[in-house]
């Protein structure tokens, strides 16, 4: 989910097993190879209680208990996957629904790419894609009427013109300056038409960060793209537009949209500039959640509680960190945890410090919560002295998981304000960053993902698995670790508590796979941060593989900083 705003161009492990499994026999998912696809488990949900799905940087993967009762994984192949990572993950009963990006060359450098979204109605024995929202001829959008505007000019019916070239004949800013026009669309929502919308014709920066599943609908909070639905159940799903209040609206109720005044635009003026009065952070979306008939939506100016009503048009409440007290505005996720009253949903906000400097900048948030809808809002004192940023939040029946940079917090009991406890990682897994974490009750595991894998913790011992198989706990480890070249230029290999142990080679991969060095073992053996050419690795973490002479095989991450 959220992670991909910070790791969007990070490429980690991947590998693919050539074979294939039925998944079980009552889902019959059949297009899954064995094994996982990534070593980056960004998010994870349940999928009827029994079965995780995952998604990565490389596509959707899934962890299942076999009849036997030996936990296995796998990932989905078939030609209506969408390509890339899943920055987004959603499931709703049977239905599961995914997005993807993937990084493209473009005249200002590296941009992220939206690339669509897949969705299952029948617990993925079968895919649909439906491509990017973008708004052009190629979408079936109820459009009345192509406008060209000032982009950061005032806008009246005076300043709408009918062609490019006309509006470069008058388009000026609110300083007078030269102005920048761009095209507008008339949409309809609820009742109410001639709605003015700037036009999105570009899948660049268009990515769909947030999904949720409501009332026959699929919402995509798709950050340039505003926030988008599509009717899951149609035979022919087409996008729609959902109006959002503007950063100056408190409320925006359907059928009650003042079109003299309001546009849509997601690309609008950041809070640090003016916009002839005009501010439009709250139509850049980041994240959208769903609790009964309530929509939640997080924005880069904060947070619109959204009612639907039984002709799924939607009334807003805008609300502000300045107004209601959570930690900041830019907010990339939420989570609902059901109190032990059975009837109080505490909403959690994952938010993070908005500041600019020409463009997003991203600096440490806790998470903030509600247990009133919105009226009034905390942030654990434990967390927000942390300096923490938090990437994702889940919850049980009785604990709430925060995931983050500094490892994973839970809090039991309900009590969020100062009861947290840190749950440290084992020693295979080289950092405390977590991305997710999920229980799954009926099996008392909790699993969690991370850059290097996905482990699952039973209560006393943990599992981990990568793309490589078992990662091995204490038997095969490498010190010190990181290897830092300030401090030292090698590192000692151990093997069952004895560095005098190892029998047969060790490998050194990069997170492409790639070999980077081979070490014949026998005895003490030691590895001075050089690949196979005699030159320096670069920082990054890296994969050792220890084959024993016997033929068993050992996993261990090695961190190397401070290098040339």
């Amino acid at each position: 989910m959220k992670i991909f705003i910070l790791l969007i161009f990070h490429s980690l492990a991947y590998l693919q097993v050539p074979y294939s499994i039925e998944f079980n026999s009552s889902s019959n998912l059949r297009e899954i190879s064995s094994g996982l696809s990534s070593n980056a488990a960004y998010d994870i949900e349940i999928l009827r209680d029994s079965t995780l799905i995952i998604g990565t940087d490389t596509g959707l993967n899934l962890g299942y208990y076999d009849q036997s009762g030996i936990l296995r994984y796998g990932h989905f192949l078939g030609s209506n996957l969408v390509e890339g990572g899943n920055p987004a993950l959603t499931i709703k009963d049977n239905v599961i629904a995914f997005s993807g990006v993937q990084s493209v060359d473009t005249s200002v450098g590296s941009q992220s790419k939206g690339m669509g979204i897949s969705y299952s109605v029948d617990a993925g024995e079968s895919w649909r894609y439906i491509p990017q929202p973008i708004d052009s001829s190629q979408q079936d959008f109820t459009t009345y009427e192509n406008k060209w505007s000032c982009l950061w000019g005032p806008f009246n019916e005076n300043s709408l013109y009918n062609d490019k070239s006309e509006c470069e004949i008058n388009c000026e800013d609110c300083d007078g300056n030269d102005g920048r026009c761009s095209m507008y669309d008339y949409i309809s929502w609820g009742e109410q038409d001639s709605i003015l919308s700037f036009s999105v014709t570009t899948e660049i920066q268009n990515v769909s960060y947030g999904l949720s599943i409501h009332g026959g609908y699929i919402y995509a909070a798709s950050w340039a793209g505003s926030l988008r639905r599509f009717n899951y159940e149609s035979e022919n799903p087409k996008w729609e537009l959902v109006p959002l209040p503007m950063d100056n609206q408190d409320n925006l109720n359907c059928n009650s949209i003042n079109i003299s005044d309001y546009q849509i635009n997601p690309i609008g003026n950041t809070i640090s500039t003016s916009n002839c009065g005009y501010e439009f952070d709250n139509h850049k979306v980041f994240s959208v959640f769903t609790v009964e008939d309530t929509l939640w939506v997080g924005t880069a100016n904060g947070i619109n509680k959204g009612i639907v009503n039984s002709e799924s048009c939607i009334d807003w409440t805008h609300f502000t960190s300045e107004d209601y007290g959570f930690y900041d505005d830019w907010i990339i996720g939420f989570e609902n945890q059901i109190l032990d009253d059975g009837v109080t949903n505490r909403i959690w906000a994952i938010t993070w410090d908005r500041q600019y400097s020409g463009s997003h900048l991203i600096y440490g948030g806790p998470p903030s919560y509600t247990d009133d809808g919105g009226v009034t809002w905390y942030t654990p004192n434990e967390l927000l002295n942390r300096n923490l940023l938090t990437y994702n939040i889940s919850s049980s029946s009785e604990n709430i998981y925060v995931s983050s940079n500094q490892g994973l917090f839970v809090s039991s009991n309900y009590q969020a304000e100062n009861l947290w406890d840190t749950f440290f990682l084992p020693d295979q897994i080289s950092t405390q960053s977590v991305f997710d974490a999920e229980l799954l009750e009926d099996f008392s595991s909790l699993f969690i993902g991370t850059a290097q894998g996905i482990c699952e913790y039973d209560g006393l011992d943990f599992d981990c698995e990568s793309v490589m198989g078992d990662i091995q706990d204490n038997l095969f480890y490498a010190y010190p670790n990181p290897l830092d070249f300030e401090v030292t230029n090698q590192l000692t290999f151990v093997f069952n508590n004895l560095e005098e142990n190892l029998d047969g080679y060790i490998v050194i991969y990069d997170l492409a796979m790639d070999r980077v060095a081979k070490i014949y073992s026998s005895g003490i053996t030691r590895w001075d941060g050089t690949n196979d050419f005699g030159d320096r690795v670069t920082n990054g973490l890296y994969i050792a593989k220890y084959n024993h002479s016997n033929g068993d095989s050992y996993l261990f991450n090695i961190l190397v900083v401070n290098s040339e």
